[in-house]
């Protein structure tokens, strides 16, 4: 079973940027619009990696990517934001998310993000 990509955020709009970003790269993903709904796909899906918004009604990007990791996923998260607080950054890696673009970014950004967090040997192997 090929892994797909995961892409969490509340906004349509950023939804289907992520999702056109992603079919360029020849990538299929699922798109959830909350962190309670990632951690409900990650238990039903295989997912090689998560590009997860941070700020969503009732469990955000931190909660969500706190309770994947206590629930024994492994594979890279990066937070997709338009926050570049530094607090952010570092509660980011604090839940722990591995990576962190900053809305808007330009789709070389985002390519080169996604091409360093899957290259072989870099993906974090996980049963999810």
């Amino acid at each position: 079973m090929t892994k797909k990509v995961l892409v969490v955020d509340d906004s349509e709009v950023n939804q289907q940027v992520l999702r056109w970003m992603l079919r360029d790269l020849g990538q299929e993903c699922d798109v959830v619009s909350s962190g309670e709904d990632a951690v409900k796909a990650v238990g039903k899906g295989s997912y090689k990696i998560i590009f997860m918004d941070l700020r969503m009604p009732e469990t955000d990007g931190f909660q969500a990517t706190s309770q994947l990791r206590s629930a024994g996923f492994t594979a890279p998260i990066i937070a997709v934001t338009a926050s570049s607080d530094e607090d952010d950054w570092k509660n980011c890696m604090n839940a722990g998310m591995n990576g962190y673009l900053t809305k808007p970014f330009l789709k070389a950004d985002f390519e080169e993000v996604f091409e360093y967090w899957t290259k072989d040997g870099a993906e974090v192997t996980s049963d999810n």
